[in-house]
């Protein structure tokens, strides 16, 4: 997620919705509670980028069963370099576009 601001202020948008399956994860990056875990560090850093670099940002929680596209992407990003990136800025691979088909069809049922 620290990566996806860093992303998103480079090519210069000021608001960033992050969607997760963790509710965990919501609450540490939407809380003002001090977070002492070992990645209480981690997250105080998140939410500084955000600060600093972002006008708004929302983080919202999404259901297991309707996040394939989050493990698709992340399946995808396996395959590329550390040093490699893709913005899909118009129109997404076919990949993406038929998880967020399966998607939506999952959230209809």
């Amino acid at each position: 997620m620290l990566h996806a601001a860093n992303v998103a202020i480079r090519i210069g948008c000021d608001r960033l919705i992050l969607e997760t399956d963790s509710l965990l994860l919501k609450q540490a990056l939407t809380s003002n509670i001090y977070d002492l875990s070992h990645l209480g560090a981690i997250f105080r850093d998140i939410k500084c980028q955000h600060r600093v670099g972002l006008s708004h940002v929302s983080v919202k929680h999404c259901s297991r069963k309707c996040n394939h596209v989050a493990y698709t992407l992340a399946a995808h990003s396996t395959t590329m370099s550390r040093s490699t990136w893709e913005i899909w800025l118009d129109q997404f691979p076919p990949f993406v576009s038929d998880c967020v088909a399966g998607d939506f069809s999952s959230t209809a049922i």
